[in-house]
């Protein structure tokens, strides 16, 4: 399982009843999203809030398909990388004697 991180500019949705207090302005909004990345082609990334590793699973939370074009930036990392499982370190030597309470 792999996580992503993508920055990427997107439109700004304006209600056309506000746009007589003030100018219209053309603009874009910096995004930055993190989730599973679900898949990948030339034209788009998909994450994902969940993920389920049997495909007949598809879950029902929110799927984001991001245009490449649109993405300034992207890191991928594997899952066990991100979140490394800590490991009981072995004992060695005589055991500790309990403290006083």
């Amino acid at each position: 399982m792999k996580l992503a991180y993508v920055r990427w500019k997107d439109a700004v949705a304006e209600e056309a009843g506000d746009s007589a207090a003030h100018l219209t302005e053309a603009k874009l909004v910096e995004l930055q999203e993190v989730g599973f990345l679900l898949d990948e082609n030339d034209e788009a990334v998909e994450i994902g809030m969940e993920i389920n590793e049997d495909p007949a699973v598809r879950p029902g939370r929110w799927r984001l398909h991001i245009p490449r074009v649109s993405i300034q930036e992207m890191r991928v990392v594997d899952l066990e990388k991100a979140f490394p499982q800590k490991r009981k370190r072995a004992a060695s030597g005589p055991p500790r004697a309990e403290r006083p309470r």
